[in-house]
């Protein structure tokens, strides 16, 4: 007997995506988009009625990458929602008001993990750090940038720079600009686990912008640069700091950073432990051949 499969599973409309492609595009899995349509989080544009076949429209990929950064700080998903549902001015606050409780919560575990290890007589062993990948120079190009700095610690670091990028999004969005899934933090004065250092998260956009009170803008000129990528089973804080030290080193060879270390974005956030999730970047004065190994 004959099927039509083209039937069954429709092709999606200009603008639409299928959940194949939503998934590469938002970097949430093919699992996580039915937990989310499951729990309304993120209901697809249309589904076929008879087979199921969920299609997305193209607007909704920003909310999926959003969703994908929020992921990383273990927020519940109602949090989320509260957090993307809530007025642009308002969804920083929700998220920054969010982390001092669960930091609070952390801080309580903590603590009675560190009785339990003193009890049994030992202290759980350090998570282990995988030996950076080989470092590459590349150029880049000239690029827009909307910006928000900030002081800020080692423990609220991620919170911080996400809720950030939250932001500056959605001022580029209320002013017609585009943006992708990119972005950076520029560690002017790394963050210590006592004290604070000075941070700026930066959103790379097209588009005629405004400054706001909180959004700067400015265009980073083009550079040459030493790159490593980043799997996101280490890209946290300690194991991260592997891949800081790697690039540094072979900027040192090189004369010296030409500006401080950057943690780069460029796509979505995975929950894949082997994914490259992102990059540790530093400037570097010019040198001849582009995107050529430096070090392994």
């Amino acid at each position: 007997m004959h099927t039509d499969r083209s039937a069954a599973h429709p092709s999606p409309a200009a603008g639409e995506l299928t959940s194949g492609a939503m998934a590469r595009a938002s970097g949430l899995s093919p699992k996580a988009l039915r937990l989310y349509d499951a729990n309304g989080l993120l209901a697809p544009a249309r589904v076929h009625p008879r087979t199921g076949y969920r299609v997305y429209a193209a607007a909704q990929v920003a909310r999926g990458r959003s969703i994908a950064l929020l992921r990383r700080l273990d927020m519940p998903l109602a949090t989320i929602a509260d957090v993307l549902d809530a007025a642009p001015d308002r969804a920083r606050d929700v998220l920054l008001a969010w982390w001092s409780g669960h930091q609070a919560e952390l801080l309580a575990r903590r603590d009675t993990l560190h009785a339990a290890a003193r009890q049994i007589g030992a202290l759980p062993e350090p998570a282990p750090v995988r030996p950076p990948g080989t470092v590459r120079e590349r150029r880049c190009p000239a690029r827009k940038v909307a910006t928000v700095a900030a002081l800020v610690d080692q423990e609220g670091l991620v919170p911080r720079f996400t809720a950030d990028v939250l932001g500056i999004r959605a001022h580029l969005d209320a002013q017609g600009a585009t943006w992708g899934s990119e972005h950076w933090v520029v560690y002017h004065e790394p963050p210590g686990t006592a004290a604070a250092g000075r941070i700026e998260t930066c959103v790379p956009y097209e588009g005629t912008v405004d400054p706001s009170e909180g959004v700067a803008l400015r265009v980073e000129p083009a550079r040459t640069e030493l790159v490593v990528p980043v799997p996101a089973v280490d890209c946290r804080y300690p194991q991260i700091l592997a891949y800081s030290g790697a690039v540094l080193a072979a900027a040192r060879e090189r004369g010296g950073p030409a500006g401080p270390t950057r943690e780069v974005y460029p796509v979505p956030w995975s929950t894949d432990d082997d994914a490259l999730v992102a990059e540790v970047v530093v400037p570097v004065d010019p040198a001849p051949g582009a995107d050529r190994t430096v070090s392994s």
